[in-house]
């Protein structure tokens, strides 16, 4: 997920209240309203418009739930949240982990008809890692022998370790083992695209009336700052069992707005709503609430590339002025879990060994004064959020804590798209960043890789936590494997590169007559398991 992948989170999802239709609501919508009383179709409000449909240059989240819709990898996502089959009906693993063998389901069609086979798995990735793509979350597939080399243009295509075995096996060499391979291609970095329409129709092929996908919905409409519709594909493995027959996801990036259009009924799921409105809600739409800690970790990042966050005294000091408690307890309000570890706290089987800080004033002023600032040189920083109400909230009341130790802060807020595109460019000094997804602690403890690429955001390089993240990447067993990345979370927070925040409570709302709705950790919720129930 990636930016607020895998990012976005509900600070970018919209929303107050008010009776009867918007009046500034599109004569589209409407339409599709009136469409929706002769059809089963879902509106979504999805948090943001969409930079790109192509699943391997995705960045954000919200294309994420879109893709997720469209395609289908290997592996998937259930109703609930879990890994199951995909694309792929069943896998084995060798002895030593490292070679992965996939059957592939014998009636999986694309949208057009054709086979879904093991070629167009081996296409796939070869076009991920294909430097010429140039897709910033190629990385996550560096765990196939040769992934690296190939996308750093060192060597070809064809050294990928993918094979096709036959038409419908597929065989995927690792460099080294990786238990938590099946969870990593559920993202659309592991989607298949189809050969024969890609290789036809260039980048092309992403337009609506060309798309061809083999997910339970294919693209059939996209007017930017719209909406993006998709239609139930009839040539879906399991399309008997898709009740919907379209959704469309609609660009909510201003949450007041999207509450406005949920309250109206224009949208049947909003991914937020404002948390003052969360008693008149309990006591009047309870039905409709839906709350969840999410796998997430919200925090600021330094750029340690430019001065002063090239020294680490200077990134000290801002971290221990820092009170998460405040943060999550009196300026949020609304479920957050405050966090000392760059790992979700509720990511299975890890606990992490980084010791929390208490907020230590004397101690912070006292680095800064060492570090060349005072009362007569106050430290000056700019503090880039994501433009929305609680984003700022929480950026307001680091600023302040900031002053507290005499650092003068400038606010400077962008939307969801611009704020990432920075991030990854390194245009910032002290920047807020996200990131959810996985369920397992190497998803974001690889963020702090010098070899991960531009959503290293900070460009943090340390030898001796690359050391350890290398080998724990060459362990098999799965406790060893985990001490060392408790290790090497240690070694990297020690020289604050990050300073984690918290993750995230989704605070979802969803019509009562939307079926099939399951409150999950990662939340996902595929429309292929959702449904409409009949008006009473």
């Amino acid at each position: 997920m990636i930016e607020i992948v895998h990012p976005v989170s509900r600070f970018n999802q919209g929303i107050q209240m008010v009776a009867g239709l918007p009046h500034a609501m599109p004569v589209v919508c409407v339409a599709l309203l009136a469409a929706s009383a002769h059809a089963a179709e879902l509106h979504i409000g999805n948090g943001g418009e969409p930079l790109t449909l192509d699943p391997h240059r995705y960045n954000l989240n919200l294309e994420e739930k879109i893709l997720a819709d469209l395609f289908e990898g290997l592996t998937a996502h259930d109703a609930d949240g879990h890994v199951v089959p995909g694309a792929a009906e069943s896998w084995s693993v060798s002895e030593d982990g490292l070679t992965w063998t996939f059957q592939l389901r014998e009636d999986a069609r694309w949208s057009d008809g054709e086979p879904v086979t093991a070629a167009d798995f081996v296409f796939s990735f070869r076009r991920l890692l294909d430097p010429a793509t140039a897709a910033s979350l190629a990385y996550f597939l560096y765990a196939i022998d040769g992934a690296a080399s190939v996308n750093a243009g060192e060597t070809p295509l064809e050294e990928l370790a993918v094979r096709a075995l036959g038409t419908h096996l597929l065989e995927i060499r690792l460099a080294e083992p990786f238990p938590f391979f099946a969870e990593r291609l559920i993202y659309p970095t592991g989607y298949p695209v189809p050969k024969h329409v890609v290789e036809e129709l260039g980048d092309d092929w992403v337009k609506p009336g060309n798309m061809v996908t083999n997910g339970a919905f294919v693209l059939t409409e996209w007017q930017p700052q719209g909406f993006v519709r998709a239609e139930k594909n009839p040539h879906f493995r399991d399309a008997a069992n898709v009740r919907l027959d379209a959704v469309t996801y609609f660009p909510t990036a201003e949450r007041n707005a999207a509450y406005n259009r949920y309250r109206s009924g224009e949208l049947d799921i909003i991914g937020d709503f404002p948390p003052g409105e969360i008693g008149w809600l309990k006591r009047e739409m309870a039905d409709h609430i839906h709350l969840s800690p999410l796998l997430s970790i919200m925090y600021l990042v330094f750029n340690v590339t430019q001065p002063p966050f090239d020294d680490p005294r200077v990134r000290r000091a801002l971290a221990l002025a820092i009170d998460r408690e405040i943060l999550t307890g009196r300026v949020l309000e609304s479920g957050e879990v405050p966090s000392a570890s760059f790992v979700p706290p509720m990511v299975a089987n890890y606990f992490s060994a980084v010791a929390p800080r208490a907020v230590a004033l004397k101690a912070a002023r006292r680095l800064l004064v060492e570090a060349g600032y005072g009362n007569d040189n106050p430290l000056q920083v700019t503090l880039r959020y994501i433009a929305g109400a609680d984003s700022k909230k929480v950026q307001v009341a680091i600023a302040a804590m900031w002053k507290a130790i005499g650092v003068e802060t400038a606010l400077h807020h962008a939307e969801l798209n611009a704020h990432f595109a920075e991030l990854r460019q390194g245009n910032f000094q002290v920047a807020q960043a996200g990131w959810f997804g996985e369920n397992n602690p190497e998803h974001y403890l690889e963020l702090l890789m010098s070899t991960t690429g531009d959503v290293n955001y900070g460009r943090f390089a340390n030898a001796d936590v690359d050391a350890l993240m290398e080998r724990a990447k060459r362990t098999a067993g799965l406790d060893e494997r985990l001490a060392l990345l408790r290790q090497a979370e240690v070694a990297a927070l020690d020289l604050d590169p990050v300073v984690p925040l918290y993750a995230v409570t989704i605070r979802s709302l969803v019509s009562p007559r939307i079926t099939g709705w399951r409150t999950n950790a990662r939340n996902v919720h595929p429309a292929r398991y959702l449904g409409i129930r009949d008006n009473d």
